[in-house]
Order: C-alpha cells, then sequence, then structure tokens
C-alpha cells in the first residue's frame, strides 16, 4: 500500500502548524490494522467532508496459522508493527490510537432518567443531569460504559424532541442508548496497546465505527442494520434517525468456518484457512463442480495433495452462515427490532463480507435488502483497498474528527453542546483511569 499523499518543498517551508496526527486502530482475531490522518481544513469545507489517510498499517494475527487464540506478546507484537507502518507512512510517531473493541460481551440497552429542570426553562446542565439519571437508573457492575448515546428528550408530556434546550416545563426524561463491554477485556486491550508503545484516547463499539463509515444519511434515515462479518464475532449495531439504537456482538465468526472445513477436508486449520480464502463462496456464484486444491493429511501425519470441489467447501460453509443469520435476527427481535420496528436494509462490513455470494445469502437469509459496504469518502486508498475490512479503522478516524479533543483545534474553536459533553466524559474517563492504574 502507498500513500497517495506526499510532501512537496512548499509543504516543507509552510510555516502554519501542523496538525496532529490521528490513529485509529481496529484489532481483531485475523488483523490488526491501523490508519493514521489529520485535520484538512480543505477538506473540511467539501459538503461530504472526506478524510485523507496518510498511514496504513495492516498486520496479520499470529493467531490464524493454527485457530487458537494469540498470546498478550503476540498481540503486542502485531500492534506495534502496525503502529510504526502507518506512523513511517505518515511521517510521524504515532503515541497514541482510539481503538475499536469487538469482542465478547459487547452489548447495548435503552436507558431512561427524568430529572426536574432548575430554572423556567431547560438548560444544557439539566441535559447532563437526566444522562446522569439514566445511566445510574441501571447498574452495570464489571462493565465499561464505551458509548452513550441520547436518543430523544422529553419536556413534561410534549413529543419527544432531540434539542429541548431553552423550551419551559417542570421536568425533563430522557432515553439513552447505552453501549457496555466486560471491563476485564476494556482494561487487556488497554495493556495491550500499552505494552505496544502507545496509548488509547478513547474506546469505541466496533460495529458502530463500521457504520460511521460504511452508512449514508438516507440509510440512517430509513433505518439500518450494520453486520460485521469477523473472524472472531460478528458485530451488529442498529442505526436510526436518532442515531445508534443497538449494538452487540455474537461469537461466531470465521473462525468457526474455517475449522468446519478443516474438519471436513481433513486437513490443518491453516490449509483450511487458505483454501477458504481462495475458492469459498455462497449460493450460486460459482462453478459446483470445479475442482479445487484442497490438501489434506496423510497416513503419516503429514499435509498430501489433493483436490474437492467448490461445491463441498460450500456445503460446508453455507449451514453455519445460516446459524449464525438465524441467531442475528433472534438477537434483532429480542431487541426490540423485529417486523415494521426493524430496520429497512442492512449493509455488511468485514473480512467476511467480501466472500463470493455473501450479500446475496444475507439478503435471502434476513429477507431485506442488503449491500456491501466500503468506507464512503475515504482518500488515500488504491480503489480495491479501501473494502469493507478496513471500515470499522475508517469509522474510527471519522468519529475523532466529529468529535474533537483540546489537541485538534485551534483556539477560535467554538465548541457545540455535543463537543462540549463529549470532552467532558473523555477528561473523566482518563482520570478514571489514571487513578485505577496507579493506585
Amino acid at each position: 500500500m502507498a500513500a497517495v499523499l506526499e510532501l512537496t518543498a512548499d509543504a516543507e517551508v509552510d510555516p502554519r502548524p501542523t496538525a496532529p496526527l490521528v490513529a485509529a486502530l481496529d484489532v481483531g482475531v485475523s488483523k490488526t490494522v491501523c490508519l493514521a490522518s489529520r485535520r484538512d481544513p480543505v477538506l473540511d469545507m467539501h459538503p461530504e467532508r472526506p478524510l485523507r489517510v496518510l498511514g496504513v498499517g495492516l498486520q496479520s494475527a499470529p493467531a490464524m496459522a493454527s485457530g487458537k487464540g494469540a498470546d498478550f506478546e503476540a498481540c503486542a507484537r502485531a500492534i506495534r508493527v502496525a503502529i510504526e507502518e502507518a506512523g513511517d507512512m505518515a511521517g510521524a510517531p504515532i503515541t497514541r490510537v482510539i481503538a475499536s473493541y469487538s469482542g465478547p460481551g459487547l452489548s447495548a440497552c435503552v436507558v431512561r432518567g427524568v430529572v426536574r429542570i432548575r430554572g423556567k426553562s431547560v438548560a444544557p446542565r439539566d441535559l447532563e443531569n437526566a444522562i446522569s439519571a439514566a445511566l445510574n437508573s441501571t447498574p452495570t457492575p464489571q462493565q465499561t460504559h464505551l458509548h452513550v448515546e441520547p436518543l430523544r428528550f422529553i419536556v413534561d408530556d410534549e413529543p419527544p424532541t432531540g434539542a429541548p434546550v431553552g423550551k419551559a416545563g417542570k421536568k425533563l426524561a430522557v432515553e439513552v442508548c447505552l453501549v457496555t463491554a466486560p471491563t476485564e477485556a476494556i482494561t487487556a486491550l488497554r495493556a495491550c496497546v500499552r505494552f505496544a508503545g502507545a496509548e488509547v484516547e478513547e474506546i469505541i463499539p466496533g460495529p458502530q465505527a463500521g457504520g460511521l463509515a460504511a452508512l449514508t444519511p438516507e440509510d440512517r434515515a430509513a433505518g439500518a442494520l450494520v453486520l460485521d462479518l469477523g473472524a472472531g464475532s460478528t458485530g451488529i449495531a442498529v442505526f436510526a434517525k436518532e442515531g445508534l439504537v443497538h449494538a452487540e456482538t455474537i461469537p461466531l465468526g470465521g473462525v468457526r468456518l474455517t475449522r468446519d472445513l478443516a474438519m471436513k477436508l481433513e486437513t490443518t486449520y491453516a490449509a483450511a484457512e487458505r483454501v477458504k480464502l481462495a475458492f469459498a463462496a455462497v449460493g450460486s456464484g460459482f462453478d459446483p463442480k470445479e475442482a479445487v486444491a484442497a490438501p489434506k493429511i496423510g497416513p503419516e501425519g503429514r499435509l498430501e495433495a489433493a483436490t474437492t470441489l467448490r461445491s463441498v467447501i460450500a456445503e460446508t460453509i453455507s449451514p453455519r452462515l445460516y446459524e449464525l443469520l438465524i441467531t442475528v435476527r433472534d438477537r434483532l427481535a429480542r431487541a426490540g427490532f423485529a417486523g415494521d420496528a426493524g430496520p429497512r436494509r442492512a449493509v455488511i462490513i468485514g473480512g467476511g463480507a467480501s466472500l463470493p455470494g455473501m450479500r446475496e445469502f444475507v439478503a435471502d437469509s434476513l429477507g431485506m435488502p442488503v449491500r456491501l459496504g466500503r468506507p464512503l469518502e475515504l482518500c488515500g486508498f488504491e480503489h480495491g483497498e479501501a473494502g469493507p475490512a478496513f471500515a470499522s479503522a475508517a469509522g474510527l478516524l471519522r468519529w475523532r474528527f466529529d468529535n474533537p479533543d483540546l489537541d485538534d483545534v485551534d483556539q477560535e474553536f467554538q465548541p457545540t453542546l455535543a463537543h462540549a459533553t463529549h470532552m467532558m466524559r473523555g477528561a473523566a474517563g482518563n482520570a478514571w483511569a489514571w487513578l485505577r492504574d496507579n493506585f
């Protein structure tokens, strides 16, 4: 991969200060991706606000060679190399990242909080009090809050609104989508990145990040489901016009497909993974009678040359994929997103989304229109490289630039209420992390 933006002689002598380098880190079971970028005032003026990638780091996970989980140091090495690759390409060292979490235990719920309005009309502090009341209404022991999304505010008995400040009333209610993850897993992720030589600024749910990169405004307005088809798990995110309304992970992904294929072909996990990547397909987008190379374990325990039909591969992985999608449908129904209350369309991202025939397979299984999700408004890749597997990392960059911290903006920047709330929440989280790590 090569960055498309090169420093010119004029850029080297430009007296204006350089914006800080922002890095996004997506750590998965099969790969680790790091993207580096800077705020570009010219691109910010564009209606679609595209992002220019200055550095790319990509490392395959050591676990994929055996199908077993990689140890802490192996994960840290992959993270370190990916960060160094992205930093070298961007021309500056990366010391802090915004990361995603798509592992086990990611879940969401909608909570409600009600407070009395202190003055005659709603003030920003009333919004903060209402959100705090919502978060305190549902204890989450051993869980870390990854995302807090205020969906709607209600003043007295008036219709819900997204902008209640200035409205007269006595009582303010709020409904909040709260996304959590196991504190132990989040602490381990932070420690792994720190061991690799960087600090984590913030952790965002992976399915949410993918949606920020791959969904259009029309998708959100209609109601859209994001399916992140990863190696270790499948992420679910439901977006509505109010924002993120649901997110969770299912512990079933590409690793399970590879294991099924290894058993069917009587081969090693590594060989089955190569066969899957080269020849796997579902639906009708392949020749079922085509014979392909699929080595198997011989009588002496060594791999020997062998062949199989592509139909055998498809028949092996299709039932597991269908099981996964039925589980997705059941989880959506359990969360209240079935029938007319459910999303109207789906976007698939992640490495598994590129499997031939996958789009049609998902559409048939879920009974809704499905498209392949690629990062939108992203510069810096050749056409074929910024595919579905890079959606989560690109979404992290989008989140970071839409929610700047004080190091990213100049003195003339005037934060909105949303920006101020985000910065205060981040500062509190950093302070708590420091206290936890030092006492």
